[in-house]
């Protein structure tokens, strides 16, 4: 997870450091994202499933985006019910319609059956295909964390923004 997040921050700034002047759109402002997500059963864990909902700011540098924000996540994920929240850093390099992103987030997590809680961490790769200047839709996948639990999984989930 660390160097998934240092991987990240050298290609923002690589980015940022090649950026050229202006773009003819300015995508800058505030959206919300709503992701479900699934969640796939592994050894004797069941499926599970969530949803993450995430506000942020992006700002536009022309060639890339970068955004900040927060979001709170339920999931029912390897027989257990857990609660995220966490502020979050995003990456986008749009290609005409189609943006890919990676982000990363890091906060509070907590397991209430289970009686834990403590830092959580999540790495998200996706791409969301934009329809009009307030609406996209793409899909993510999505590696998170509650460390000392044990509670690590994967989820894969399509992802609607609103530019608000």
């Amino acid at each position: 997870m660390k160097n998934l997040g240092t991987s990240i921050l050298v290609l923002a700034a690589l980015l940022l450091s090649a950026h050229a002047a202006a773009a003819e759109e300015n995508h800058s402002g505030w959206s919300m994202n709503f992701t479900p997500v699934l969640i796939l059963p592994r050894g004797n864990d069941n499926f599970g499933g969530g949803v993450d909902p995430e506000v942020k700011y992006t700002l536009d540098l022309g060639d890339a985006r970068l955004s900040a924000g927060g979001r709170v996540g339920t999931y029912y994920a390897k027989n257990l019910f857990s609660v995220t929240v966490m502020p979050t850093v995003r990456l986008t390099v749009p290609i005409g319609p189609l943006e890919p992103y990676a982000a990363i987030g890091l906060g509070y997590g907590w397991l209430p059956a289970a009686g834990h809680e403590g830092l959580a961490t999540m790495g998200r790769l996706g791409f969301v295909y934009r329809f009009s200047e307030r609406l996209a839709i793409g899909l993510e996948g999505t590696l998170q964390q509650i460390e000392g639990s044990g509670y690590r999984f994967p989820s894969f989930g399509s992802m609607m923004s609103f530019h608000l």
